[in-house]
């Protein structure tokens, strides 16, 4: 089985440089004409790369980040392709307006992420393919819950939600399937704290961290005159699992940016969240999304991070490291399983030919809450 091994910001079976390496050849497979080095159209120094697909049936740019520009030509590179995947590789579907009630499935249909508003009932007609149950065995899924696209003529209803959320890729399918679920994840930590003020979150004194790493990323944005608020959004029924949230504003916006991670390794996860906010800020710098929210705009949209709130000391706690993706890929499937009462779901997208190379996957958790848009509200 493949070990895993931490480089910064993340564990992986392989070395990005690696990953990169095999990927870059068949970029032009997945419609990728460029992958763009935007990091010096900002102050802070945190790398952030632009992958461009001018054909795509989603978005045509898609962003990465990490702690060097290869990580980051990686990341930006691998969610290009994932969009791809979801797009293009989703299989079809069989059977074809068939209601859940008809079928013998173990899990609730009404408990998929929906779109606000959502009419779907167990006597909805959908179109359905296969997905592998991750505790054994197989099922069906509603193929509108997999694909992602803005093409075709066919009539959808206004039910299920077609989001990027558990779509990922990785070395393996197993790593691939475990990135998957730290996002769902992540975002379930997310939706709990929406509601609560910032007043009443745990909010962590950013000059306390001491991962190195962290420290690091934190400095950068400290040096630019970027001010931090770490919120910990983690779940006690996700332990050892920890979550933050990072938002990032600067004085030449005053508009905020958030970004968020989950991980077993606190240092992984709040690396990913500072890297995150740091990369949105970017994007919107960038000007290479139409799908901001446009109160980003305007001048002094948000206030900048509170300095009378309590803080409290960063606090490591790490949960046991797995030694290979699929010793860590099996304590998530038992967390998942455990906080919802259903084995989480996996569709594998990945082309024949590149396997060996890479892994798309889709997973389906439901019972997990997921933000529209994946906004991060900050309630005053």
């Amino acid at each position: 089985m493949p070990q895993l091994r931490t480089f910064a910001g993340t564990r992986r079976t392989r070395d990005p440089l690696d990953t990169l390496a095999r990927i870059t050849p068949r970029l032009g497979e997945y419609g990728i004409t460029r992958l763009a080095d935007v990091t010096g159209l900002d102050v802070i120094g945190i790398p952030v790369v632009m992958s461009v697909r001018p054909l795509a049936a989603t978005l045509s740019v898609s962003q990465g980040k990490g702690a060097t520009l290869a990580h980051a030509r990686v990341s930006a590179a691998m969610e290009a392709v994932e969009l791809w995947h979801a797009e293009h590789a989703v299989p079809h579907a069989d059977p074809q307006g068939t209601a859940a009630s008809e079928l013998d499935l173990p899990y609730a249909v009404t408990d998929l992420e929906q779109v606000e508003g959502s009419l779907l009932t167990d006597r909805t007609r959908l179109d359905w393919i296969a997905a592998e149950i991750l505790t054994g065995g197989r099922t069906l899924v509603p193929r509108e819950s997999v694909r992602i696209g803005m093409t075709g003529t066919a009539w959808r209803g206004h039910h299920l939600s077609s989001s990027s959320n558990g779509l990922a890729s990785g070395n393996t399918v197993a790593e691939a399937t475990v990135h998957a679920l730290y996002e769902q994840i992540e975002r379930d930590c997310t939706a709990a704290l929406a509601p609560r003020p910032v007043g009443e979150r745990v909010l962590v004194d950013p000059a306390s961290v001491t991962d190195p790493h962290c420290a690091d990323l934190i400095g950068r944005i400290r040096s630019a005159g970027g001010r931090l608020e770490i919120a910990d959004a983690s779940l006690e029924r996700w332990r050892p699992v920890r979550c933050f949230t990072c938002s990032l504003w600067m004085p030449d916006m005053g508009a905020m940016f958030g970004g968020a991670g989950a991980h077993t390794s606190p240092a992984i996860a709040l690396s990913r969240a500072v890297t995150e906010a740091a990369q949105s800020r970017l994007t919107f710098i960038a000007g290479t999304r139409d799908d901001l929210d446009p109160r980003v705009y305007r001048r002094e949209t948000a206030r900048p991070p509170r300095a009378d709130l309590a803080l409290a000391p960063w606090s490591e706690e790490p949960g046991e490291s797995a030694d290979t993706d699929a010793e860590e890929l099996a304590r998530l499937v038992e967390l998942v399983t455990a906080a919802t009462g259903t084995a989480p779901m996996r569709v594998d997208l990945t082309r024949p030919d590149a396997a060996g190379d890479f892994a798309v996957v889709k997973t389906l958790s439901p019972g997990l809450a997921f933000l529209s848009r994946h906004d991060l509200p900050r309630p005053e």
